[in-house]
């Protein structure tokens, strides 16, 4: 298929090559370092405190890059998420590399601006809490810590309501009906609060303290010992000094914003220089010698070796990987057919080594099986809309342009079966012939049907494509069967269970529809030739003939009651084609309604494109899964690891290829 073949590498250099050497195979980026076995004498690099170092400094700096963007305006491209970093020379980054420390002084400085402007934030709001909370008192002309005067006890407080002088006097008189002289004054008054000050004389203090207390009455905290006008003043100034400092400190920030882009860079170089230090902690070091082995594509390794030895006092030896021993990796290319559906597989698990690589074969079925459940072909072409603009505007590379070629392709296919159904945002051009140009009933766009109107049609043409789907994986199993060598196993597993399938599929298909004799005929043949099968072959590998009669029995149980779900769970291609399409159709009823264009126009764009949104989602989900459970349970082992070459990883940028390899 389309795995590529990996060998071995082990490499032996003098040390003092091995910083020279270590920096080569990253910029070259085609070999993955492995763990070199401990062997006595060897010793390993202890780079863990210096990883994290860089990681530090990594999130320093990227931090400080989105200081600047904050604060000198820096605008992002509208879809910069989607794009790829910018292109930058190779020796563009070497000068980062030559420069770090300096740049790094920056970030500090950056990030002390940054915290200063933080603080001097936190204390603004300190400051115009104090301002919120002394503002009710602000025309109280006495210190509120006061408490007494030479023959007089002072009350300042406030209730949790809105009253007034006579209705606070009113409640202070039925709680102490004894007490007289008592003088109030509101300072403020709002809905959620009252301020008052109370006066007394200082024999009259408890009975007045009481009475207030039973009112509601809340002495407030931390009194200040000056005037509230006077801390709400000093309260202002410190404001007004915090924002002349933040400005002076978004000043200077702004003055670097020309650094921006070096400052991303040096976030990208320390990630990449933590991925390198860990990678030197898998080498080992002799007195003189630094080992390293990992593993690399054979269409690589000559000019690896070449390289290597011409640049470097090395050697280079390479050897067949040890698949049984080894966790060896997995290589695959694709096309970009192909290509687009990796990341299905590997969210399942990437494959082993003893597996075929499921995605050229899973591609189609992907593809198909998803757009047979959209099957709007309106939504197919906002999809190839979508892909076409990332793949010539954006100029997508890597995994995002198989991300985009995944879009295409399932938009295309999506346009298929939408053009055969004839859904074109559901029926949106009869709708349009009826209610809008007076025709009395619009054109049918199906070329071959409409699901709506021939469900079961769709139902049967589901569980067909669906059996093409499993004998598709059947088949797989038998060829890696084969290629093992293991032919009796191929037999057995296979061909029974195929047979029995064909036959158990034809006798069903005449219980649904009508089907010919002859096709009942030859699938009661089918179903008995193929139980008889796997009667005598499921259970093959038991030591008495009731064990082998009990496990060929037990095999007719598994195949009908496991091959009975597999098909039975096709029939979601016809639930969600279904649902896709009627909806759109009730959309454009619900729009047409009002028979009027300027009402239509925003109930089709909203309608459409919340079921464009949950159905994409809901195929998504369901094509993988008859991948996951349908397809790949008949031969798809998974369990592998993906190859993962020791390069120069830039998050942000884009190093020229051409140029790492010079």
């Amino acid at each position: 298929m389309a795995k590529i073949k990996l060998l071995r590498f082990e490499i032996a250099a003098v040390l003092e090559e091995s910083r020279r050497l270590i920096d080569f195979l990253q910029q070259s980026g085609i070999a993955e370092i492995s763990e070199f076995s401990a062997e006595e004498g060897l010793t390993k690099y202890q780079t863990e405190s210096l990883c994290n170092d860089f990681e530090r400094k990594s999130e320093r700096a990227l931090s400080c890059s989105q200081t600047l963007e904050q604060y000198c305006k820096i605008k992002q491209p509208f879809l910069a998420s989607f794009m790829d970093g910018k292109t930058i020379e190779l020796s563009e980054y070497r000068s980062i590399c030559d420069g770090a420390d300096e740049i790094m002084c920056l970030c500090d400085r950056l990030h002390s601006l940054s915290e200063s402007i933080s603080f001097e934030k936190a204390e603004i709001v300190r400051q115009q809490t104090l301002i919120d909370y002394y503002s009710p008192w602000e025309k109280l002309d006495i210190p509120m810590s006061c408490v007494r005067t030479p023959s007089s006890c002072v009350f300042i407080g406030y209730f949790k309501e809105q009253l007034t002088k006579d209705g606070i006097l009113a409640n202070i008189a039925n709680s102490s009906p004894e007490l007289d002289g008592v003088d109030v004054q509101i300072v403020s008054s709002s809905p959620s609060m009252t301020a008052i000050v109370a006066l007394c004389h200082q024999s009259d203090r408890e009975a007045l303290e009481t009475a207030l207390r039973e009112s509601g009455f809340v002495k407030p905290d931390n009194p200040a010992k000056v005037l509230p006008s006077v801390v709400i003043k000093q309260a202002e100034k410190a404001i007004a000094a915090c924002r002349e400092k933040i400005e002076s400190y978004i000043l200077e920030i702004s003055s670097h914003a020309a650094d921006y882009e070096k400052i991303k860079l040096l976030s990208d170089y320390y990630a990449v220089q933590a991925e390198k230090y860990r990678t030197v902690a898998r080498a080992a070091t002799s007195e003189r010698a630094v080992f390293i082995e990992g593993y690399v594509p054979e269409r690589d390794s000559e000019q690896l070796k070449f390289e290597i030895e011409r640049r470097f006092a090395a050697q280079v030896e390479f050897s067949q990987p040890d698949y049984e021993n080894e966790d060896v990796p997995v290589l695959i290319e694709n096309n970009m057919f192909a290509a687009g559906v990796e990341s299905i597989s590997n969210m399942y698990s990437p494959p082993s080594n003893k597996d075929v690589d499921p995605n050229p074969i899973m591609s189609f079925f992907f593809y198909a099986l998803f757009g047979l459940m959209f099957s709007d072909a309106g939504y197919g072409l906002l999809m190839i809309a979508v892909a076409l603009f990332a793949k010539f505007k954006l100029k997508v590379t890597g995994n995002k342009a198989k991300t985009v070629s995944f879009v295409f392709w399932c938009g295309l296919s999506t346009v298929f079966w939408g053009a055969l159904f004839g859904g074109w945002f559901g029926d949106l051009i009869p709708i349009i012939c009826t209610t809008f140009l007076g025709w009395e009933r619009g054109p049918d766009l199906a070329i071959w049907f409409t699901p709506v109107e021939n469900s079961m049609k769709l139902l049967m043409f589901s569980f067909g494509f669906g059996l093409v789907h499993l004998f598709t994986g059947l088949a797989i199993r038998f060829y890696m069967l084969i290629k093992q060598k293991q032919v009796l196993a191929a037999f057995c597993d296979v061909v029974p269970v195929a047979i029995f399938v064909a036959g158990f599929a034809g006798f069903g298909a005449g219980l649904l529809t009508t089907t010919t004799q002859t096709v009942q005929s030859v699938s009661k043949i089918l179903l008995l030739i193929g139980a008889v099968l796997i009667v005598l072959t499921a259970g093959r590998s038991a030591k008495n003939i009731v064990g082998k009669l009990g496990g060929g029995l037990y095999g007719i149980y598994n195949t009908v009651t496991g091959y009975l779900g597999d098909i039975l769970s096709y029939s979601r291609l016809l639930a969600l084609g279904l649902v896709t399409g009627v909806i759109a159709n009730v959309v454009n009823m619900l729009a047409a309604m009002p028979k009027n264009i300027l009402f239509f126009i925003p109930i089709f764009l909203i309608g459409h494109a919340i079921n464009l949104a949950v159905n994409l989602i809901g195929t998504y989900v369901h094509t993988s899964r008859l991948q996951y459970v349908e397809f790949f349970s008949k031969f798809y082992e998974g369990g592998g690891r993906v190859f993962t070459p020791f390069k120069i990883n830039l998050k942000h940028f884009k190093i020229k290829e051409e140029t790492i390899n010079e």
